[in-house]
């Protein structure tokens, strides 16, 4: 049977609202903690008698400041350790964010010196050839050199030309079946370079799964495949060129590797870069762009280029295309 409620007027005397008594109670924490202790205790004891807690308003006023304020310093500490971390990252942004930038400078300073130096070197023999014809010091033999030197610039800019073009051109895409690519392109390069063609062999990997066919641009990703076997044949007069294919972790992986001069580990990290030349290979006519080209086209693709060479052993360059 239910008790009748304390009737006993408060210290005021009124009795305050039930809401207030909650709200000081949470307030003050460990009241509420303490009522809901004896609440649990009574109500499994099957004891459904009404209790009511009093207390004095100062302590009331004292826990609850107590409280306030260890909740302000708690959301202080909190914004504080925010802010803080926030900086950091705004200063790790910036920070990257510099380095980038003088990253890009420093390449574009390289580019523009490697243009130059690609730009000078025939034009100087042009000029020169050119002087010397018509002061009568050179003969019908000497326009053959302006013609050569002339079309080494335009190959040059042939090059800039597509690699400019291959940041913004849509990509028309299709399904490439990657092996019929490439036996097209070893028997392409056969003609013209025989003995390079006939040290050329493909392997395909086709247990347990062949490698299916990708979405890709024929156009471009036939570009990228004859210049990283051009590269083989320009530079190894001798030995086999090995072309493999297979799939691994859901990319179509294509390797090109030779036995031929190799590129010195001081220019490895600079092979991708526009223009830029290994120094054992300036006896080999070309402009640099190749590499570029096919990194450029990989990306556009998303896919990835690696390069791994040792002077005087060979070269291995390996393509991967995301097969999805």
């Amino acid at each position: 049977m239910n008790a009748a409620p304390d009737s006993t007027p408060a210290r005021d005397g009124h009795r305050p609202p039930q809401g207030r008594r909650a709200l000081w109670g949470v307030l003050c924490g460990a009241p509420a903690m303490l009522g809901a202790a004896v609440g649990a205790v009574l109500f499994t004891a099957g004891n459904t008698h009404q209790v009511q807690v009093r207390i004095a308003l100062p302590a009331v006023v004292l826990c609850a400041g107590i409280l306030l304020s260890i909740i302000a310093l708690g959301i202080l500490a909190l914004s504080a350790g925010r802010s803080r971390g926030r900086a950091r990252t705004r200063t790790a942004l910036d920070e990257a964010a510099a380095q980038g930038a003088a990253e890009e400078r420093q390449n574009h300073a390289r580019f523009l010196a490697r243009l130059d130096h690609e730009l000078k070197n025939p034009l100087t023999a042009i000029l020169a050839t050119s002087a010397a014809a018509q002061n009568g010091a050179g003969g019908a033999e000497a326009w053959p050199i302006v013609d050569a030197q002339a079309a080494r610039l335009g190959v040059l800019v042939r090059d800039l030309r597509k690699l400019a073009d291959l940041e913004s051109r849509p990509l028309e895409r299709e399904s490439v079946d990657l092996e019929q690519l490439l036996a097209e392109a070893i028997a392409a390069l056969a003609p013209q370079d025989p003995a390079a063609g006939a040290r050329m062999a493909l392997s395909v990997t086709r247990v347990p799964w062949p490698v299916p066919p990708i979405s890709a641009d024929l156009d471009l990703l036939s570009l990228a495949v004859d210049n990283v076997l051009g590269n083989a044949a320009k530079y190894s007069a001798s030995g086999p060129i090995e072309v493999r294919l297979r799939e691994e972790a859901g990319q179509a992986v294509i390797e090109v590797a030779d036995t031929g001069r190799g590129i010195p580990e001081t220019d490895l990290p600079r092979v991708f870069d526009e223009l830029a030349r290994a120094q054992n290979a300036r006896d080999v006519a070309g402009s640099g762009i190749g590499l570029s080209l096919v990194a450029a086209i990989l990306r556009r693709h998303g896919g990835t280029v690696a390069l791994r060479s040792a002077e005087g052993s060979g070269t291995e360059v390996t393509l991967r295309l995301p097969l999805r």
